[in-house]
């Protein structure tokens, strides 16, 4: 691999980083090339104009090498760097969570329109009791904690690793005595008992056969676990649908992030279920099928 030029100026190099990450088939070439750049300088876009001019001292410089190996190898972004946005927000992540996706957003709005509709939860009790399946990072705990001044949420997780990352999540935004941690897959570890107003989740829903023709850094580096929806895409969600009800309060609502193509097998799945009413897909800013929401039925 061919070294970055020692003694190269910023705006130089950020040159260099564009073509490289070009050729390396990455589109947002020049987005991410300044983020490299701001990551490894620790400052902003306005930053790297003013800096331009300047040479890059030899450690950073050796640092950006590695980190643009990293990425030529088709490593996420995300990853490389330790952290990424959401909800306007910086999360620490890595390759045992899923990287944050914006539309992924729509859950949080979804959720905190209801909130603000009701002003409180179904039957009057406060505080608002809600339930993320299958946290991950802790990106909708951490928000929904964050967002909601009477939340208390439970996030609940398979993986150590990835609960390990939640708390961290948790703790850096201010909100972990709001949030209670469980390992559990899905269910499993809460009491048959309906005790949460809200529940979100963004399950596993790629189809086993598409798996194969996600972008390198997606098939290659992110956690199978929570990508695999199994051959339809629709295993996780069948357990959602059939074993919620045992613990989402009456009148309770329910978000579940889908995969674009789901919108009529997921729509059927909680249909036929006669613990669910209201059942309906809202669109993402991209006008694709995102977020099922549903209520349960009142007794």
């Amino acid at each position: 691999m061919v070294e970055l030029p020692a003694g190269a100026r910023i705006g130089e190099l950020r040159v260099v980083l564009i073509d490289r990450l070009r050729r390396a088939g990455i589109e947002e070439a020049a987005i991410e090339a300044d983020l490299l750049l701001g990551w490894v300088l620790n400052c902003d876009r306005a930053g790297l104009v003013l800096a331009a001019e300047q040479p890059l001292a030899e450690p950073l410089r050796q640092r950006l090498q590695a980190a643009l190996k990293r990425r030529e190898s088709r490593e996420p972004l995300a990853y490389i760097m330790g952290e990424w946005e959401f909800w306007s927000l910086p999360f620490a992540v890595g390759p045992a969570v899923l990287i944050p996706r914006p539309e992924t957003e729509l859950l949080v709005e979804q959720a905190l329109a209801f909130v603000r509709q009701l002003q409180r939860p179904p039957g009057g009790r406060y505080p608002w009791r809600i339930l993320d399946l299958g946290t991950g990072s802790g990106i909708l705990a951490v928000v929904l904690a964050r967002e909601i001044a009477s939340a208390q949420v439970v996030a609940l997780d398979r993986s150590p690793a990835a609960l390990a990352m939640a708390r961290a999540n948790a703790r850096r935004h201010g909100v972990a005595e709001k949030i209670t941690f469980v390992g559990s897959d899905w269910l499993s570890a809460l009491a048959a008992r309906p005790a949460f107003d809200l529940v979100v989740a963004n399950p596993p829903y790629v189809c086993r056969s598409a798996m194969l023709t996600l972008q390198p850094e997606v098939r290659e580096h992110e956690p199978h676990t929570a990508l695999d929806g199994g051959r339809q895409g629709l295993d996780d969600i069948k357990i959602i649908c059939r074993d919620l009800p045992a613990v989402l309060r009456p009148d309770g609502l329910l978000l579940l992030e889908i995969g674009w193509d789901q919108k009529t097998a997921a729509a059927e799945l909680f249909n036929r279920n006669p613990a669910y009413r209201q059942t309906e897909i809202i669109n993402d800013l991209a006008g694709l099928p995102r977020v099922l929401r549903c209520r349960k039925e009142e007794c």
